[in-house]
């Protein structure tokens, strides 16, 4: 059976993180389909309260894409901001690390459940699409709120299970393979606000609308062999998967849900950070 507790397996994830090959194909995946062309990342860096000598940690930062738009953007530059991007795989470090050489950008290996700086550091702390992989959700959550100054503000962007993840359960469920559903997943945006509550005084959720529209099936079924929680997916049920999805297309295209967004939490100030 597949286990989808290999969401939050910290071996299994070291492994699925090694290096950047299946980030690269999910990413893919979704740069080439996604019917929003904003582009979720794009999306998330424009929500960030930016500002001014403003100190910045972000954990699990993956490839570390997300700042290319801050080196594309002169204005935010001036600011002087002092950031820290991290992950926890050694192999992600590695790579944030030549992919940022020469860049005014610290990177640091950190786990989340042992954040190495002291209380009350960042102005801002972001995790995009992480949560998730921690078993341990409110301790981290406690370390986020710990090194957030009173004034800050954490920024984590989540999956919800009414989208990809669902849509592709249901389609095992047809096929007769076993699979968890994923009812205990750390962090998802159904039960994101509640758990954010039990640290901070005000939590906002922000969503996300798009799906994805997918011509050629294979690119779909290869993100799912990239997937972690997919870790125990047989490769003989390729074909099978490649022809149940190309049987459920329209027009040419097979439509797969998504539902994305992020919550915005913070304590001692009147209200939510706007956007920037």
């Amino acid at each position: 059976m597949i286990n989808i507790n290999n969401m939050s397996d910290k071996d299994v994830i070291k492994e699925q993180y090694k290096n950047t090959d299946n980030l690269r194909r999910r990413k893919s995946l979704h740069e080439k389909y996604s019917v929003n062309k904003i582009g979720f990342q794009r999306w998330m860096f424009e929500q960030y309260p930016f500002r001014a000598k403003i100190r910045i940690l972000e954990l699990g930062s993956g490839r570390g894409e997300l700042w290319e738009y801050y080196w594309e953007d002169q204005v935010l530059q001036s600011y002087e901001m002092d950031i820290t991007i991290s992950d926890f795989s050694e192999g992600m470090v590695d790579h944030l690390r030549q992919y940022h050489a020469g860049r005014k950008i610290s990177v640091e290996k950190i786990d989340i459940l042992d954040i190495p700086f002291e209380k009350d550091t960042f102005d801002l702390v972001i995790a995009n699409s992480m949560l998730y992989h921690v078993r341990d959700i409110d301790r981290a959550l406690s370390e986020v709120k710990r090194i957030l100054k009173k004034d800050g503000s954490f920024y984590c962007s989540t999956l919800g299970m009414n989208g990809m993840t669902q849509y592709l359960y249901h389609a095992l469920d047809d096929l007769g393979i076993p699979c968890g559903h994923g009812s205990d997943l750390s962090f998802t945006l159904q039960n994101g606000m509640q758990l954010l509550r039990k640290q901070f005084d005000r939590v906002e959720r922000r969503d996300y609308e798009d799906a994805l529209r997918i011509d050629r099936v294979e690119d779909y079924v290869e993100y799912i062999y990239s997937m972690a929680s997919m870790r125990g997916l047989d490769r003989k049920n390729y074909d099978r998967l490649l022809e149940y999805f190309n049987a459920r297309k329209s027009d040419g295209y097979l439509y797969v849900p998504k539902e994305y967004g992020m919550f915005v939490a913070e304590n001692g100030r009147g209200g939510i950070s706007g956007e920037r």
